[in-house]
């Protein structure tokens, strides 16, 4: 029940509005399902944990930019991830990246070598919310994988 004061919702209501919006984001941007790229490998039995890079959170950092801005240099992505992360879909997720605004903090949770490239989970922390941000790098640099998960 949404409360009420001079015809406004109070900011309570907001963040509660602002919560369901990142939800249908997750549902939108395939956390329910397969993400925007299925490309990332399987976890393998044994990986070898790695140390933060700061180019592969740079990296993290202008993919979310560039979604928000309209769009996504191509040539940072693989050919898969250059189809399934389009204008069309950018455009679903441009608003709701332009809600979240630009990240206040990013710290690296995780970083994986696995088959194919190396999967990096972070911790991005923005006024409204935290959400950690999944990106996998081809063994030749390119982005084959990235979403945003609660």
């Amino acid at each position: 029940m949404l409360e009420r004061n001079d015809n406004r919702r109070s900011l309570r209501d907001d963040k509660r509005t602002s919560l369901v919006c990142l939800g249908l984001l997750a549902l939108a941007m395939g956390f329910a399902g397969p993400p925007i790229c299925a490309q990332a490998p399987a976890p393998a039995a044994k990986v070898e944990t790695i140390a933060e890079d700061p180019a592969i959170t740079a990296l993290a950092l202008k993919i979310y930019g560039q979604i928000r801005a309209g769009k996504v240099d191509e040539s940072l992505l693989t050919e898969a991830m250059n189809k399934e992360l389009g204008p069309a879909v950018i455009g679903q997720y441009k608003p709701i990246f332009d809600q979240l605004g630009d990240p206040q903090k990013l710290t690296l949770e995780s970083g994986e070598k696995v088959a194919g490239g190396t999967r990096w989970v972070y911790l991005a922390v923005f006024a409204m919310a935290q959400l950690h941000v999944n990106l996998f790098v081809t063994a030749d640099g390119k982005v084959g994988g990235y979403r945003l998960a609660v």
